[in-house]
């Protein structure tokens, strides 16, 4: 059966040329213009898979060396690692940005945790209020995931656009067609803009809602990949001063493993020979 052929209606429409469409996963995409249809029934999964791949490949070098289960023995504090790590390579940098906080807060409460024997549930705010108080941490230490709290993790676990793109201009060309709206008219605009006739106007990009979604996107890849960088530094230096095995060792001699009243299998000495 010969398959059906579908010419791109915007080449048609405006170049008067006849360029067929190519299918690509679950869209139909034209090699000329780029314009693009998606396919009802059709599985995004294998899009989904070269945009990851994509990105992932082109942010790996930017960032630190990946970290393995034997390089954070922490599982709690590993698996939030890895879940930082992962959606930035994707490139979900928003979920990624949202997560770093999510490891900050954990890591207070992991201090929290070992120091005083406290299973904190408390806030990012709270566990930050306590870790000074009880001087968990060193004062750089707090003042980072304190400006960390204030400048990054607030904003973005709010969804706060505007505060997040507080200072940033982008370039815009407003277009407005009187009369009928057609696809010729359109690339006649297109056009004037690539050429240079028309010149952009620098917007801030915090009070334009319309264009604040597309440009924060752009924005959070950038602040993202040295936001990580910046963690895992974080990460691994909070590793060698708050999480020793003596601190594990003191800690179980001072409030216990929990598992005290748990009763225990017996394994016999002929048991643990036996192949």
């Amino acid at each position: 059966m010969e398959e059906k052929k579908f010419p791109c209606p915007r080449c048609k429409k405006v170049k008067g040329e006849e360029v067929f469409m190519m299918e690509k996963h679950d869209m139909l995409v034209c090699p000329k213009c780029k314009t693009s249809f998606f396919l009802e029934g059709k599985s995004p999964l294998g899009r989904y898979e070269d945009d990851w791949k994509k990105n992932a490949e082109e942010i790996f070098p930017l960032l630190r060396p990946p970290l393995y289960q034997s390089d954070l023995e922490n599982a709690r504090l590993f698996f939030l690692y890895e879940d930082c790590y992962h959606t930035l390579l994707i490139g979900r940098y928003n979920a990624s940005i949202v997560l770093m906080g999510v490891l900050l807060e954990t890591i207070m409460k992991e201090r929290i945790w070992l120091k005083l024997g406290i299973d904190s549930r408390g806030t990012y705010g709270g566990c930050l209020r306590m870790m000074e108080k009880e001087k968990l941490m060193k004062a750089g230490d707090i003042y980072f995931l304190r400006r960390f709290k204030d400048e990054i993790r607030n904003p973005y676990t709010h969804a706060d656009e505007s505060e997040i793109l507080e200072g940033i201009f982008v370039p815009v060309y407003p277009l407005q067609f009187e009369g009928e709206f057609s696809l010729e008219r359109l690339e006649q605009g297109f056009e004037s803009v690539k050429s240079g006739q028309l010149k952009p106007k620098l917007l801030p990009a915090s009070e334009v809602p319309a264009i604040r979604s597309v440009v924060k996107h752009e924005y959070d890849r950038r602040r993202a990949i040295s936001l990580f960088n910046q963690v895992y530094d974080f990460l691994l230096a909070a590793k060698i001063k708050y999480f020793k095995q003596e601190e594990y060792e003191e800690h179980c001699e001072k409030f216990g493993t929990r598992l005290e009243k748990v009763e225990h299998y017996k394994v016999s000495e002929k048991e643990a020979e036996s192949p």
